[in-house]
């Protein structure tokens, strides 16, 4: 007589169940992570949205702001000439004219140590303009500012800077011997822009 025996495998089952409740786990960890990185998602677009919005309020004020004083500069200057409008719109450009970043004096005579000199001759307008364009734009300089500088001396570089608000020309001149001199001239109405007594300019290297 045979006796038959069936045996299980304990160790193979429990190992499988193992994986089951591991892999049970993992997604439900997986799901927790993903739901908390969505309810952290939400609260960025709902901060967000809220920022937009508080700037979208803050971009209309300034809008309607900037109309009513655009409006009001326009009734107050109803009433002027000619001359004073243009006397305001010249306020509203600037011009420099430096030497390695100095403002030149009034007397038009510098004197520098540097080897290398660099004269920059800068227009600056204003970076928002109140007045009518028609208007605002007889403030600036006759012709190109460029042309109201002319050099008596051949520089070793000159290049242009154009930025939004602010343009120039620089005329740089390197390795400059000791006791060279170098001379340029403005025109009359730069000269006055500039608050300058004289149309002549000269650089003394020391």
């Amino acid at each position: 007589m045979f006796i038959l025996v069936a045996c299980s495998n304990n160790s193979e089952d429990n190992s499988t169940n193992s994986d089951k409740i591991e892999e049970v786990n993992d997604s439900a960890q997986l799901s927790e992570d993903t739901t908390l990185q969505t309810n952290e998602l939400e609260l960025q677009n709902k901060e967000l949205s809220s920022a937009l919005n508080s700037m979208e309020t803050d971009l209309n004020y300034k809008k309607e702001e900037a109309e009513y004083y655009k409006q009001l500069i326009d009734d107050l200057i109803e009433d002027y000439s000619d001359t004073q409008l243009k006397d305001l719109a010249i306020k509203l450009w600037d011009y420099q004219l430096e030497i390695n970043g100095v403002s030149v004096p009034t007397n038009g005579i510098v004197e520098i140590q540097e080897n290398t000199i660099e004269i920059s001759l800068i227009e600056r307008q204003s970076a928002y303009p109140i007045f009518p364009n028609e208007i605002y734009m007889q403030g600036q300089i006759s012709g190109n500012y460029i042309d109201h500088l002319k050099m008596t001396s051949n520089p070793s570089e000159t290049y242009v800077t154009d930025g939004t608000v602010v343009t120039a020309i620089h005329h740089k001149f390197v390795d400059v011997e000791k006791g060279s001199t170098i001379s340029f001239t403005v025109s009359e109405e730069l000269k006055k822009r500039l608050g300058l007594e004289t149309t002549q300019i000269t650089i003394n290297k020391k």
